[in-house]
C-alpha cells in the first residue's frame, strides 16, 4: 500500500493586445496569495515526513520514503489554468514536453499493516507504548498546526480547509471558462491555425488530436511525430501572436477576484493556516520546534 501526504494543492490584457507580447508573460493570479508556493509546499512536506519517520522509529515500525526520482522541469501552477505551453520546447518535444518524471510535491511511502496500527492510532497501545490519539497523523499535523488551534478547531477541519481552496478554485475556473473573452480568444486562434494549415475549433483540440494525445506503455516514452511537432509549433505561435494568453489570464484575474470578494474571511483563514505550517516547519528545521510523541 503507497500513502500520498500533501495538500492538494490550485488572467491582464485585452484580447487586443497581440504581437509577441505573450513572451516572458507573468502567468501569477490573484489567489496565489492565499496558497503556498511548490517550494513552500516541499518544505512543510519535508517536516511531515520526517515528524512521521520519528514518531513511527519510536514504536519500531519507522516509515521510510519510496525512492526518490530525478525532477523533472517544473510547470507554473497556473499552466494550465492559462493554456500555457511556454515550457514544453514542443519544437523537440511536441505537447508532451521533455522526457523526464513528472513533478510530485508531496513525499510517498509504503505502508505495512503495522505502520497503518501507529500512523493512524488504531490501538491505544503498540508494542508497550501509548500510541497518540489519532496516531502519528493527526500528532504530526498538531505539531505544524501550532498557533492555528483557534483556526483549526480539528483535523477535520483542516481538511476542509484544504477542500475549499480547491473547490474555490475550481468555481473560479469554470466562471472564467464561460468567460465571452475566452471564447473570443479560442475563435482568434482557431482562425490562426487554420492560415497555417491546422483544422482545430479550440486549443485543447490540438493537444487532444488522438494521432498523438494518448497513453504511453508504462515507462516508455511516447513516441512525437513531426506531425504532431508542426501542430505544436504553430499552436504555440498562434497562442504568442493572438493575445490568447492575455485573454485567459484577464479572464481567470476577473473571476478569481470575485471568488476573493465572496469568499475573504474563509481564504483569509487558509492563508494564515498555511503559514502557520510553513513557519513550523521551518522552525523545526532550525532545531527551534521539538517533537514529543
Amino acid at each position: 500500500m503507497t500513502v500520498a501526504r500533501g495538500v492538494a494543492v490550485l488572467l491582464v490584457a485585452a484580447l487586443s493586445g497581440c504581437g509577441a507580447g505573450d513572451a516572458g508573460f507573468d502567468l501569477a493570479l490573484p489567489l496565489d496569495a492565499y496558497d503556498l508556493s511548490a517550494a513552500e509546499r516541499r518544505v512543510v512536506d519535508e517536516v511531515r515526513f520526517r515528524l512521521l519517520a520519528d514518531c513511527t522509529r519510536t514504536y519500531g515500525v519507522e516509515l521510510k520514503p519510496s525512492p526518490p526520482s530525478a525532477r523533472g522541469p517544473e510547470e507554473h501552477r497556473n499552466a494550465a489554468y492559462l493554456g500555457w505551453l511556454g515550457d514544453r520546447q514542443v519544437e523537440i518535444y511536441g505537447y508532451a514536453g521533455p522526457p523526464s518524471p513528472p513533478v510530485i510535491d508531496y513525499t510517498t511511502y509504503p505502508v505495512s499493516d503495522e505502520q497503518i496500527v501507529v500512523l493512524e492510532g488504531k490501538r491505544g497501545k503498540f508494542h508497550g507504548r501509548a500510541v497518540p490519539a489519532g496516531g502519528c497523523l493527526r500528532r504530526t499535523e498538531a505539531i505544524l498546526d501550532q498557533g492555528s488551534v483557534g483556526l483549526l478547531g480539528s483535523k477535520a477541519a483542516r481538511v476542509r480547509e484544504e477542500q475549499d481552496f480547491f473547490l474555490l478554485a475550481n468555481d473560479a475556473s469554470g466562471q472564467a471558462s464561460a468567460d465571452p473573452r475566452v471564447r473570443r480568444a479560442e475563435q482568434v486562434w482557431s482562425d490562426c491555425m487554420k492560415d497555417e494549415g491546422f483544422d482545430y475549433p479550440y486549443a485543447g483540440a490540438a493537444v487532444a488530436d488522438p494521432r498523438w494525445a494518448r497513453t504511453a506503455k508504462s515507462g516508455q516514452p511516447r513516441k512525437v511525430t513531426a506531425a504532431e511537432i508542426a501542430t505544436a509549433t504553430a499552436d504555440v505561435a498562434c497562442r504568442d501572436t493572438t493575445g490568447y494568453y492575455a485573454a485567459r489570464r484577464a479572464a481567470y484575474r476577473d473571476s478569481q477576484q470575485r471568488i476573493i470578494a465572496d469568499n475573504r474571511a474563509r481564504l483569509d483563514r487558509i492563508k494564515t493556516i498555511n503559514r502557520v505550517q510553513l513557519e513550523n516547519a521551518r522552525r523545526y528545521l532550525a532545531g527551534e520546534l521539538v517533537a514529543t510523541w
